[in-house]
């Protein structure tokens, strides 16, 4: 079934995509989101997925939030 899929890899570079709303954050400063299973989840969304998240009891889901001091962007380029 999966005989003729191929593999691609997509090098990321320095982009930041929010994996929920496809925000743009590479050059943001704004700090904020969180890491839910493996999607980068962005300041404006995290409220919104922390109530999902919460509703569904699915916290031990979450792998990361976003320290005060440094912006969305960054801290997801450091836990790539």
């Amino acid at each position: 079934m999966f005989e003729d899929f191929k593999e691609i890899v997509i090098e990321m570079g320095n982009v930041v995509i929010c994996d929920y709303c496809n925000k743009d954050w590479t050059d943001e400063k704004e700090s904020g989101g969180l890491l839910f299973q493996s999607n980068a989840v962005c300041p404006d969304c995290a409220d919104r997925a922390m109530k999902n998240i919460k509703k569904y009891n699915e916290e031990s889901f979450i792998r990361g939030i976003c320290p005060e001091n440094l912006s969305f962007a960054d801290w997801v380029r450091s836990v790539r």
